[in-house]
């Protein structure tokens, strides 16, 4: 099993849940179509960080499914979705 780690920090911090759901909406039909896509789990910070675990059954399902070009658009209909600031931690 593989699992991928994503964190990010939500301004303001008081939408936390916003960004989850709008993140939800956008992210989860198309992780359930890809292949060896097993859960997503998210944990909250008061800080307003949130880190977001996807799990998948293999490395080569995780790269293969991070190579889609589809990925730029559901990350464009994210930030539209979400009416907040969200940043990629590295």
């Amino acid at each position: 099993m593989e699992i991928e780690r994503l964190s990010f920090i939500i301004t303001p911090k008081d939408r936390v849940d916003d960004f989850i759901a709008a993140d939800t909406a956008i992210w989860e039909p198309w992780l359930q179509q890809q292949r060896g896509y097993i859960r997503k789990q998210y944990q909250r910070y008061p800080t307003g960080r949130v880190d977001i675990r996807i799990y998948w059954d293999s490395k080569k399902n995780l790269d293969a499914a991070g190579k889609s070009p589809e990925i730029p658009v559901l990350e464009v209909k994210l930030q539209a979705a979400f009416l907040g600031v969200f940043s990629k931690l590295p």
